[in-house]
């Protein structure tokens, strides 16, 4: 779907661009605070209706106050070009905001400043597709590039670009490059559980009336829509550099003049400009965990490494069966018994075979359960050691797969590279976010990564778009899964980000329990 702006939107965002479900109409707003009159005021503010007015975003992450004044708490983030239902009038207006703070759904305030439009009907950016694994296109960079804030002349390109004829003239030479399944290409049911492989359809995200998914189709094919935004005139031109193998989301496309001609290039969800022709597709991986919540539950094992072969267990002897091997990461359904053959421990599959203990992690039924589950908990057990995430409802594992945590692991979290331990309950539920460039050894930057939990100023559960992530603790602070974990994971997990939002504050009764333990 094509989405335009009327002229006098293009001047506000020229001017003002800067780098759910819906409750009952009856339910407040906010709960009163502090017990002042204006308090007891916003108490009884109706909720705007979803087919009320809009209130759109002109720059990431409009915050959104539990109260209207400048200081109160902020309680989510609009973002770019998102479109919340408002009420008609302001409910207050006063020094800290001239022209007032409008109640907006489904909860809270937003100050009507220059970073808003009220004249909008709808979204000006297309929002994420959160029923999909990975809610927006997504790629790496080839080589490193500017991130433009505006359509750059061809000047501009040449002098932020250096060598930029040469390195058009090469890559016009390259032949596209048929690209494989991702994680979009994973079926998935209303629950956002897997139901099947991987397969490129031709209906698939990206894939040309030719049947085939390459660079070209995948970033400037028909389902990519251009957006005419207009320029940014104010701030720098380029506010960012994007490293050699640094991630960025791309919604749309569009074409400036380059120095050879036409030069496309994607738009990011904060109204960037990347060039195309320095970046790769990045599908995710097609890997996820394992649905416990119908007929089989734990224990559940999942193979360690490369080159595993199950065994056959006969007369005391333990004969490996080389024409079996296993794929690393394969789930495997144990049965509970096993038996010590040689020295080695091994473990029954529900197939009869047997593995050794030392080639797989073992997920086992829990026998003691922390203070805090009751019945229908919603809760997550993270095993730093194991570096495995199961989720509960109340004392049923419902789910079960592999991450990637703090790299040291068990260390201290304030000194190495290290998860924080204890139970937390999520302080942030975001769409997608930008991740600190340690989780990346400091190589590169990453930006929306989608599906973010947060449950620690520094500390949240996220998908990642760019590798392989589960079964491996490479990262610094966050325990990182692939994308259709993090998908599930997000759904499954409390309250919905609402509509036009980028991120908000759960209250107690939306949010879920997060436990990481070593």
């Amino acid at each position: 779907m094509r989405r335009h702006l009327t002229p006098a939107l293009a001047l506000l965002l020229l001017g003002g661009a800067a780098a759910c479900r819906g409750a009952n109409a009856d339910v407040s707003l906010s709960k009163k605070a502090a017990g002042s009159a204006q308090d007891v005021a916003i108490e009884n503010v109706p909720v705007p209706a979803e087919d009320g007015p809009r209130l759109v975003a002109l720059r990431t992450d409009v915050v959104v106050l539990d109260q209207p004044k400048k200081d109160a708490t902020v309680i989510g983030g609009l973002r770019f070009g998102g479109s919340v239902a408002r009420a008609a009038q302001p409910h207050t207006k006063n020094d800290d905001c001239a022209e007032g703070y409008y109640p907006v759904r489904p909860r809270g305030f937003v100050c009507a400043d220059k970073g808003v439009s009220l004249e909008s009907t709808g979204d000006l950016m297309a929002p994420p597709n959160t029923s999909a694994a990975l809610p927006y296109r997504f790629a790496s960079v080839k080589s490193s590039t500017p991130l433009y804030a505006r359509a750059p002349s061809v000047d501009e390109q040449n002098e932020q670009e250096p060598k930029l004829s040469s390195h058009l003239q090469k890559a016009a030479k390259q032949a596209p490059v048929t690209l494989r399944a991702g994680s979009n290409d994973v079926p998935l049911d209303e629950r956002a559980l897997p139901t099947g492989r991987a397969v490129v359809t031709r209906t698939g995200q990206g894939v040309g009336e030719d049947g085939k998914r390459t660079a070209t189709s995948f970033f400037d094919g028909a389902p990519l829509p251009t957006i005419p935004l207009g320029d940014r005139l104010i701030g720098p031109l380029v506010p960012m550099v994007l490293r050699r193998g640094s991630g960025v989301a791309i919604v749309g496309s569009t074409s400036f003049e380059g120095p050879n001609g036409p030069r496309k290039f994607g738009i990011t969800p904060d109204m960037m400009y990347v060039p195309l022709d320095r970046l790769e597709a990045a599908l995710g991986s097609t890997w996820h965990g394992v649905d416990l919540s119908r007929d089989k539950g734990l224990p559940v094992a999942f193979v360690l490494r490369h080159e595993v072969t199950p065994y056959a267990l006969t007369k005391g002897k333990a004969e490996r069966l080389d024409d079996e091997e296993t794929e690393r990461r394969t789930p495997l359904f144990l049965t509970g018994r096993f038996r010590t053959v040689e020295n080695f421990r091994y473990e029954e599959a529900e197939d009869g075979l047997w593995f050794r203990e030392r080639d797989v992690i073992k997920v086992v039924k829990r026998k003691k359960f922390p203070d805090f589950v009751g019945q229908g908990t919603k809760w997550v057990d993270v095993s730093l050691a194991l570096q495995t995430l199961t989720l509960y409802e109340g004392t049923k594992a419902v789910y079960t797969t592999l991450i990637s945590s703090g790299r040291d692991v068990v260390g201290d979290p304030l000194t190495t590279a290290s998860t924080m331990q204890g139970t937390f309950p999520l302080v942030r539920k975001a769409t997608s976010t930008t991740v600190d460039a340690s989780e990346f050894d400091n190589a590169f930057d990453v930006l929306d990564v989608p599906y973010a939990l947060e449950f620690a100023p520094g500390y949240a559960i996220t998908g990642t778009y760019l590798g392989e992530p589960a079964g491996e603790a490479r990262g610094f602070h966050n325990v990182t899964v692939t994308p259709i974990d993090a998908h599930h994971i997000f759904s499954w997990g409390g309250a919905d980000v609402p509509r036009g939002w980028r991120w908000f504050a759960p209250k107690p009764e939306e949010t879920i329990t997060v436990h990481v333990r070593k």
